[in-house]
């Protein structure tokens, strides 16, 4: 097969991937006829990317070995040395946590190319490291696509080494680029800083036009000059990812407000939100690693405010992510999975004032299907939709989905609970509410205890199109594809052992313990211990009341050196 031939076969190939992601759900052989688009909607690239949610961001480079932010780009070659670099670390690190996407940082505004670049010697080609041989790029690709995660490039629009030094400043960065979309298999995001930006609109006009020829399905997240014609997603303004409420995925093309975006604007470009698992972006070992409830708030104010997440976890001088910052992204992991795993209000008899009929009925917001949806007669921009748990529940979470491919429709809603069917209460947070998008999560403090709740549509641009809705309770489960630590004892049969309890919370241990010293270890979920002590166990006792330890789940391994066995078991930490 020629080149060309096979080019062509690609290139139809990739029509056919877009035309699939940008289908509008099923609606049924005998439905009503489908709601018709309102407004902006999202092109291919950009409903692929809401469904990563969580993207990892590495920053690993020059900087890293230097303790700086932003490099000077004179810096030597031979000081970026990583003693074990481990790329395959750095995914497994992403993967077990629920990350479905990383981007590396390739340059930054230094200069310095983690990856032998044929136009600069300021790389790592002109390094000691691995005698010039080293590609952290390639090391990269190549694990993301081991672990199958979707790989992107962060590559500095301004360079402190060569901006002044090359006769043309937009083809050296244009080389660079095709370097890294050549040549490192499928690269799904490309990302311009717009710090230190050395070139006009028209010259990120031509890049982007020569990366989506070669790389089509690649996203362009951009806060660099032109962004209102370049950039499918955007900054949301702040490095706490915390996207504003309302946040509407269009914005006017003055980018008048990107944190909340611009009702009805003509650009659709949805905001991502940006933080540092760490203080500082790159690795510094006086770094201060950020508690748990911040990155839950992270994820709940990104993903959970219609946009994205981009979590940094930076790896250390040895080219490896620290433990303690894989314990915390997999605490995060474990919140999202374990709070978002059961819907509490699936199997609920659902009814609205205003159903559109066959195709789009009220159950389907509840049938765990983003494929089907519901919606009212175009005339009705309002509704009231109401959900018959069956029995009483408890949540603390409420979740939303529009059809983000009919745009933005709803403009105005709220929920309310009831214990009877008759009287109502506004729930805590979930009151006057005006975007939705691709996924909208709202916590609430005080649990809510239920038979039935509703979703009152206050306003819209048109008719309603939602395809799910759901209430859960928070909660810390790891992936079932993460295996535990194995036990030597379990937990003892019941009525054979006795309670005592770690950091407040009960544990049950073998009754020939009693009585006697024993060491406890307590593991995360892949085996590494967070913290240890050793006590006597009693029935009833307390082995540490002042233990104190961040939300997560891990396994509470008591040893008793007398008795010369070990009890595992799992042990939860949350305080609420």
């Amino acid at each position: 097969m020629n080149r060309i031939v096979a080019a062509q076969q690609f290139r139809r190939a990739v029509r056919g991937i877009l035309a699939v992601a940008t289908a509008l759900p099923f609606s049924g052989v005998f439905a009503q006829v489908a709601p018709t688009a309102y407004g902006k909607v999202p092109n291919a690239r950009q409903i692929e990317w809401y469904h990563r949610e969580m993207q990892m961001f590495v920053h690993f480079g020059m900087n890293t070995f230097t303790n700086l932010e932003w490099g000077t780009g004179t810096e030597n070659p031979n000081t970026f040395a990583p003693t074990a670099l481990n790329c395959g670390q750095w995914c497994r690190t992403a993967k077990n946590a629920g990350f479905t996407s990383m981007i590396l940082v390739a340059k930054h505004h230094d200069g310095f190319c983690i990856w032998p670049s044929a136009q600069t010697t300021h790389d790592v080609a002109s390094s000691s490291w691995r005698s010039g041989a080293g590609d952290v790029v390639k090391e990269f690709t190549d694990s993301c696509a081991k672990y199958g995660l979707k790989a992107g490039i962060y590559l500095s629009c301004g360079d402190f080494h060569h901006d002044g030094t090359v006769p043309n400043y937009e083809q050296f960065y244009l080389d660079q680029t095709k370097e890294l979309i050549k040549n490192y298999g499928v690269i799904r995001e490309m990302w311009w800083d717009g710090a230190n930006n050395a070139m006009n609109a028209s010259s990120f006009y031509r890049i982007t036009d020569s990366i989506h020829a070669i790389q089509p399905l690649c996203a362009i997240w951009s806060d660099a000059a032109g962004k209102n014609r370049t950039a499918e997603m955007r900054w949301n303004g702040n490095e706490s990812a915390q996207n504003g409420d309302p946040c509407w995925a269009t914005m006017d093309s003055a980018w008048s407000n990107a944190n909340t975006g611009v009702l009805n604007g003509p650009c659709y470009v949805p905001a991502e939100g940006d933080i540092s698992a760490r203080d500082g972006w790159f690795w510094h070992s006086t770094g201060t690693l950020k508690t748990l409830a911040a990155l839950i708030n992270a994820y709940c104010y990104s993903v959970g405010r219609n946009g994205g997440l981009l979590m940094n976890v930076p790896p250390d001088t040895r080219g490896r992510m620290v433990s303690g910052d894989s314990i915390r992204v997999d605490s995060l992991g474990m919140w999202v999975y374990g709070t978002f795993t059961t819907n509490l209000a699936a199997g609920a008899t659902v009814t609205s004032l205003h159903p559109r009929g066959t195709g789009y009925e009220p159950a389907n917001l509840v049938d765990g299907l983003e494929s089907t949806y519901y919606a009212t007669p175009d005339a009705n921009r309002t509704d009231t939709v109401t959900f018959n748990l069956g029995s009483s529940k408890t949540f603390d979470v409420i979740m939303v989905q529009e059809v983000i491919q009919l745009g933005h429709r709803t403009t105005g809603w709220a929920v309310q609970s009831s214990t009877n069917g008759t009287t109502w209460t506004a729930v805590t947070g979930a009151t006057g509410k005006l975007s939705i998008g691709y996924k909208w999560i709202i916590r609430i403090t005080t649990a809510v205890t239920a038979s039935y709740v509703r979703l009152c549509i206050t306003a819209g641009n048109a008719c309603p199109a939602l395809h799910t809705f759901g209430l859960y309770r928070q909660g810390y489960v790891h992936q079932p594809t993460t295996a535990l630590a194995p036990p030597s004892l379990t937990r003892p049969p019941r009525g054979q052992g006795f309670r005592v309890y770690l950091a407040g919370q009960p544990i049950v241990l073998p009754a020939s313990f009693a009585g006697k010293p024993v060491s406890v270890a307590l593991l995360d979920l892949k085996g590494r211990v967070v913290q240890q002590m050793t006590v006597k166990a009693g029935a009833g006792a307390s082995l540490s009341d002042a233990l104190v330890l961040e939300n997560g789940v891990y396994m509470a391994m008591v040893r008793c050196g007398a008795d010369g066995k070990t009890s595992v078991q799992p042990f939860v930490a949350f305080r609420r």
